[in-house]
């Protein structure tokens, strides 16, 4: 039931994206493909990611999917490295910042898509990341994965472990996020799907 994707715009913009539906199985991967699919077809003709988020909420409560939600997160950036944030549900995300050595984190602002007609998303985070500066989208199977002693990976393990290795290059920061969580688990068995996406940027 996860997904990730980046998708060139016209204006010269990337988006990218992160999503995850309710459940497991043949079903929600489904329900993944077609939010892919009306994503993909309406982002070029979306003036912003929160009016894309709207467009997708509606398309997807047109197709009645069932009783399951999506949350998703999406984030355009341009080649300055302004870039807008939109969440429907979906979070944390992390935001480090190569200067202050610092990351901040974001919630999941509004609701997941296909619960509400006519839901709004206007909570946009505009940001500029700065060279070294890097964005951590994940899906909620990073940090709910638990050990045996039902300790939960959490938040603070993702963002300690960014501060230590935000230095590297994306594909690097992603493997050793993969490889702590694996670690912190001793064994347990994946209960559900884990997706990273790291975004860095370099110039």
């Amino acid at each position: 039931g996860d997904y990730y994707d980046w998708q060139p715009l016209p204006d010269g913009r990337l988006l990218v994206a992160i999503a995850d539906v309710t459940g497991h199985g043949i079903g929600p991967a489904l329900v993944m493909a077609v939010c892919r699919a009306y994503s993909r077809a309406a982002a070029p003709a979306s003036a912003n990611p929160a009016s894309h988020l709207r467009t997708l909420n509606e398309l997807l409560i047109a197709d009645d999917i069932g009783g399951r939600f999506v949350t998703l997160a999406m984030v355009v950036i341009d080649a300055s490295g302004a870039a807008e944030l939109v969440s429907a549900g979906h979070g944390p995300t992390f935001l480090y910042r190569a200067s202050q050595r610092r990351s901040e984190t974001f919630g999941g602002d509004g609701l997941p898509l296909a619960v509400m007609p006519g839901e709004e998303y206007g909570h946009a985070r505009q940001f500029t990341m700065e060279t070294g500066d890097v964005l951590v989208l994940l899906t909620d199977g990073v940090t709910e994965w638990q050990n045996p002693r039902r300790e939960q990976f959490g938040t603070d393990r993702v963002a300690n472990l960014l501060q230590s290795v935000a230095d590297r290059p994306a594909a690097h920061i992603m493997e050793q996020l993969n490889a702590a969580v694996r670690q912190f688990a001793e064994g347990t068995v994946q209960a559900d799907d884990v997706t990273i996406v790291v975004i860095k940027r370099i110039g």
